[in-house]
């Protein structure tokens, strides 16, 4: 019904080295907050949240959540060039150029002569690509945290939707990161509770009353 959804989240601390927060706690945080919405529908339409680990996204929050958590980096790529040599030992250079360098968006990963990896951290956009393919030699920066997007779902009103990043980076680490994430949610699902047509979901309000209002309207300053 048109209540928050029961949320999701990947395995996150708990198993994998990918992680970049701890899923299950933010996850856990966000649902006791909200029990009272979950049970007693009063929203236009359903609201889901979602948490996922890394950009990996194993939890497809970009795509089908309300509000999407996904663990981010903000400092340059971890990089061990012993284990990018024995990589490139064992698989060959054409093998490291196919699959990694040459399939990085943009462009931003090199094979030096030396066997070892360039990386221009500024030009990465955290596909997770290069990371997944060689996980020993590459690892997430170690000044991790969160990004926040608002309005993923699928097809309703006005089609697929992606969410819209409105927090590029947070911490989540401290209670006080917590409190802070949970005032995000609480704000967003006032507003959408306040603002939305019945039968519309939160991609399709900021669709259409605009993003610069919607985020004026949760108290987030735009932070290019």
């Amino acid at each position: 019904g048109p209540a928050v959804r029961t949320s999701m989240s990947c395995i996150g601390h708990a198993r994998c080295e990918q992680s970049c927060y701890d899923t299950a706690r933010a996850h856990r945080e966000i649902v006791n907050t909200f029990l009272d919405d979950m049970h007693r529908p009063a929203l236009p339409y359903k609201f889901k949240f979602k948490f996922s680990g890394c950009p990996n996204d194993c939890m497809n929050s970009v795509q089908r959540a309300d509000m999407a958590v996904i663990g981010m980096w903000r400092d340059d790529m971890k990089v061990n060039q012993e284990e990018v040599k024995v990589f490139v030992n064992s698989r060959g250079r054409q093998y490291v150029i196919d699959n990694v360098i040459s399939r990085c968006p943009t462009r931003c990963i090199s094979l030096n002569n030396d066997d070892t990896l360039a990386v221009d951290n500024r030009n990465c956009v955290r596909c997770m690509h290069c990371i997944n393919v060689m996980t020993k030699a590459l690892k997430p920066g170690k000044d991790r945290g969160v990004t926040v997007l608002i309005g993923g779902k699928r097809t309703l009103k006005i089609g697929d939707l992606f969410g819209t990043v409105v927090v590029p980076f947070m911490k989540l680490d401290s209670e006080e990161d917590i409190e802070k994430l949970r005032e995000i949610a609480q704000n967003t699902i006032d507003f959408f509770a306040e603002n939305a047509l019945e039968h519309e979901r939160t991609g399709e309000m900021i669709d259409r009353i605009g993003l610069v209002n919607f985020l004026e309207g949760i108290g987030i300053d735009v932070d290019p």
